[in-house]
């Protein structure tokens, strides 16, 4: 159980949120919502008890569990641990089998009593391990596994060889697996299939635990919650029923407190005319206009606040200095982690003014290639080739470019020598004005998204590299970048799973991973798209 009293959180000098207070017990299914740096992942952060409010209190029951939506690689026990060990260990079940394995490795080496000895341990590990429900739970932490798109081959690899999409699935497996009694989850569709998806919509629907979700996902925010909290200028308003109706009763509140408050205008605009009639005639009427004048200023106090719409993002990028012909090429590209191999002999290039899309389902090397063309990464075999006046600008879907310690505006001048003001007013198209002194990686999820954004606009490259770019975006801010890049009159390499949003921007070839075909970009490819 999660009950939040009276919460006040502040960022810097900034105070975020105030006075929230609402619970999260079991058979609650909540949504939380609200635009991209509301305040939603600190608001989480704080009642897990990473972050501390400044006033109110969290009170805390039973289990918790959290599923970030950053994909920073997780602290492991064991450096070398597979996704499959990471998904036990939830229930200490992983780390019973580590020990069966080390016991058996072990025997190998023995001998004699010693050899014995090594043999009673390794049955009673593996006794115990069986009166544990290990096998069983082994066979259901596969089941999710497999539901959520990570195949055999990917829970025998190490997590620290993974992607970052790789790397996020197990971190959600792993919490379904753990069976806690709150899920506290923040955007858990990110990295899914439409398969995978629709599972995990379907257990959410049926959890019988508590549970707090922040998901841009339409589809699960009308089918598996219950309830939504509304998170707008800094307060928690709560809302029956799915998302859907949320946005029904939120017009109908913003309607009724529209009529109640001009109500109360044309009230207090009689009592004003009467004060101003009264006061220049009798004393007796003065004391009257007196009296009314106190009235007034105790409804001025009572009044209906009607909360103004909020800023919307406004994105474009200026358009770039002209690239050669072929601005980028590669030439039998090849990439592998220890005993996994990626992908070999990739080979293409990209014309100027051309939108590509990498295709593939999780795990084909999408994003490894994509860091491969920036350089952030080398192939093993191969070689990257820029033509003419070619620029490149790389978005990186897990914000590596973000630094801690270093300030929004000092990551904005590190990328463009620009005039301060122009890279304030960036900020500002990005609604991040108010936090250009703030260390960019305290950010929230969609704001390192914006800022990420606005770093690839301040330095004007001709060619843009752009690994899942509407991750984390909230649907206003996903509109305003499709309508920058269909305006762009540069080159595009993109990877995306979003379905709409690639049909949208309506790519002209799609490279299908991790083979390297080449195919011209139809609708019957939005298909594969859905399942990256």
């Amino acid at each position: 159980m999660l009950i939040a009293r009276d919460l006040r959180i502040d960022v810097g000098p900034r105070t975020l949120i105030t006075g929230a207070s609402f619970s999260v017990q079991s058979g609650d299914r909540i949504g939380l919502v609200g635009r991209n740096g509301a305040g939603k992942t600190t608001l989480m952060r704080t009642l897990i008890g990473e972050l501390v409010p400044v006033e109110g209190s969290v009170l805390r029951s039973g289990t918790i569990s959290y599923f970030s939506q950053e994909a920073a690689l997780p602290a492991l026990e064991h450096p070398d641990a597979t996704a499959l060990e990471r998904v036990l260990m939830a229930r200490d079940i992983g780390a019973m089998q580590r020990r069966i394995e080390e016991a058996r490795h072990r025997l190998h080496d023995l001998t004699g009593d010693d050899r014995d000895r090594g043999i009673a341990r390794f049955s009673r590990l593996h006794d115990e391990f069986e009166a544990k429900g290990g096998f069983v739970a082994e066979a259901e932490a596969k089941r999710i596994s497999a539901a959520l798109g990570i195949g055999n081959d990917e829970l025998t690899q190490p997590v620290v060889t993974m992607s970052g999409g790789q790397r996020r699935r197990v971190e959600l497996a792993r919490i379904l697996f753990a069976e806690t009694d709150i899920m506290v989850l923040d955007e858990p569709t990110n990295h899914l299939d439409l398969d995978a998806k629709g599972w995990l919509i379907e257990y959410l629907s049926t959890y019988r635990g508590g549970m707090l979700v922040v998901s841009h996902d339409l589809p699960l925010l009308d089918e598996a919650i219950t309830e939504v909290l509304a998170l707008e200028h800094g307060e928690i308003e709560p809302y029956r029923g799915n998302y859907s109706h949320y946005l029904v009763e939120r017009v109908a509140r913003r309607d009724r407190k529209a009529k109640q408050r001009r109500h109360q205008d044309q009230h207090i605009a009689r009592l004003e005319e009467n004060i101003r009639r009264f006061k220049g005639t009798t004393e007796k009427m003065a004391k009257v206009a007196r009296a009314m004048e106190t009235r007034v200023e105790r409804m001025k106090r009572e009044l209906v606040e009607i909360q103004k719409s909020g800023k919307k993002v406004r994105l474009s990028f200026p358009q770039p200095i002209k690239s050669g012909r072929v601005p980028l090429s590669a030439f039998g590209l090849a990439k592998s982690f220890g005993d996994n191999l990626v992908f070999v002999d990739i080979e293409f290039a990209v014309e100027r003014e051309e939108r590509m899309l990498l295709i593939g389902l999780n795990g084909a090397g999408k994003t490894t290639l994509l860091r491969i063309l920036a350089g952030v990464e080398t192939a093993d075999l191969g070689e990257v080739s820029l033509g003419h006046k070619a620029s490149l600008g790389y978005y990186a879907q897990e914000h590596e470019q973000i630094q801690g310690g270093k300030s929004v505006l000092e990551h904005m001048r590190e990328a463009a020598q620009l005039p301060e003001q122009m890279l304030r007013g960036l900020l500002g198209l990005f609604l991040l004005a108010d936090k250009v002194s703030q260390d960019a990686s305290t950010l929230s999820g969609g704001e390192k998204t914006k800022l990420a954004l606005a770093m690839l606009v301040a330095s004007r490259p001709n060619v843009l590299l752009l690994d899942e770019p509407t991750n984390n975006l909230d649907p206003q801010a996903k509109e305003a970048l499709l309508d920058a890049l269909t305006l762009y009159e540069g080159t595009i390499i993109l990877v995306s799973h979003d379905t709409d949003f690639v049909a949208q921007l309506a790519p002209d070839r799609a490279v299908l991973m991790p083979d390297g075909e080449m195919k011209f970009f139809d609708e019957e490819l939005l298909d594969l798209v859905a399942l990256a």
